[in-house]
């Protein structure tokens, strides 16, 4: 089984396919790729030649020629992996670098490299969980190292941003009304709502007739009511 380069499969181009083919010239590129014999090392170098070309939709059919002949080829997985990141197809990306590293488990390059794609798919429990199967077979290795820094920056700016919004929202809004007075609608001002202060130095009174003073609270009769009454009612008068 041929060894793989995982720095091979980090795409450039997200955009899918980039070369601008005549028909004819897609079509002889066609009739090649079928006379190929069904040997996935061969399909596999014809699948990465048309990725370079940014031909991803022959090359997918290359790729997945080879899959057919030997679906336990770690490198016809990884192919697989650059054709769908080069797709912009990220979690078929995913899929097949997890079943390249079930395949493979020793290259640990391969795990970094994951741990890179479910970052930045904000998945970042899963990718801390590869870095840690790195590390705790290679505490030293680079890439883990850096990926686990990069992680932890992800994690303490989400946090600092969620700390940002939770303070915005327990701010309390302070309510206001429109200050009285002749103002055109373009000078409305707004000023802090003020609660009336409370009345000091009468009573409330139940009358059988009406008064000037201020009413309060009015019952269904006409002739008693409860209205406040300064000190210096006949009512209430010693």
């Amino acid at each position: 089984m041929a060894q793989s380069q995982p720095g091979l499969y980090i795409t450039s181009s997200p955009n899918g396919e980039t070369a601008d083919l005549a028909p004819e010239t897609r079509l002889r590129l066609r009739q090649l790729i079928d006379c190929l014999p069904d040997v996935p090392a061969r399909l596999r170098v014809m699948g990465h030649a048309l990725l370079d070309a940014g031909l991803t939709d022959l090359a997918l059919e290359c790729f997945g020629r080879a899959l057919l002949a030997d679906d336990l080829d770690d490198a016809t997985h990884l192919g697989l992996v650059r054709t769908y990141l080069q797709k912009g197809n990220r979690n078929q990306a995913v899929a097949h670098l997890e079943i390249a590293i079930s395949l493979r488990p020793e290259m640990r390059d391969l795990r970094v490299i994951l741990a890179e794609l479910l970052c930045n798919s904000r998945h970042l429990r899963r990718a801390l969980d590869q870095l840690a199967q790195v590390l705790s077979d290679e505490p030293s290795h680079a890439g883990a190292r850096r990926g686990l820094a990069t992680i932890l920056q992800a994690c303490i700016t989400r946090s600092a941003n969620v700390t940002r919004e939770n303070v915005l929202q327990a701010t309390p809004i302070v309510p206001a009304q429109i200050a009285p007075g002749p103002v055109a609608p373009a000078a409305i001002r707004l000023v802090p709502m003020q609660t009336d202060p409370a009345p000091s130095g009468g009573v409330m009174v139940w009358q059988n007739h009406a008064a000037s003073q201020i009413e309060v609270k009015k019952h269904n009769s006409p002739t008693r009511a409860w209205y406040w009454s300064e000190p210096a009612h006949p009512a209430i008068r010693s």
